[in-house]
């Protein structure tokens, strides 16, 4: 069985979410798709918004950025997270991210960027890269349902003891918030 049109858009915008811009027949190759089909699924795709051609070559379109904007793992949470997330940073001198599970991957939802390294690693919607490590603490809804994580990145020589306290503190605010 063949793979589905939007299963196939999707591929395409996977790629150049990972990559960047790319040309035609460079999407075809990486995505493993007739070239006849890669054409069609960007046309249309750029006529919605969804992809930009610049000089032939393809890149993710505004219009992915404004659906973008509108997810939220749980209602309200990114607004709620702003601010201690950067209170975090803060006191930790460090990258902190708010981290949710979805499918098979762990994505970056929100986060407040200190280290000039993580700033493309660590950007919402990007999948927390593996080999990272942190220090992590659960957010609960108002049901104590995990929603996800507040992390802030442990980088050499310091303790994770020493950024346990201010992580905690960070997804207690977050949670309490939700709850209230």
């Amino acid at each position: 069985m063949g793979r589905s049109v939007l299963e196939g858009a999707f591929s395409l915008l996977d790629r150049l979410m990972d990559e960047g811009e790319l040309g035609l027949t460079q999407l075809a190759d990486r995505c493993a798709m007739p070239k006849t089909t890669v054409h069609r699924l960007l046309e249309q795709m750029e006529v919605l918004g969804a992809v930009e051609n610049v000089r032939g070559r393809y890149r993710i379109g505004a219009q992915m950025f404004r659906f973008g904007q509108a997810w939220e793992p749980a209602p309200g949470v990114l607004r709620v997270a702003r601010q201690p997330l950067r209170a975090l940073s803060a006191t930790t001198r460090t990258s902190a991210i708010l981290a949710v599970p979805r499918r098979d991957r762990v994505l970056v939802a929100a986060a407040s960027i200190v280290r000039a390294e993580d700033v493309t690693r660590l950007r919402p919607g990007s999948t927390v890269p593996a080999g990272m490590e942190f220090v992590s603490a659960p957010v609960r809804t108002p049901s104590s349902n995990v929603i996800g994580t507040v992390s802030a990145v442990l980088d050499n020589g310091r303790s994770a003891t020493a950024l346990r306290e201010a992580v905690g503190h960070a997804a207690r605010a977050i949670s309490a918030t939700l709850a209230g």
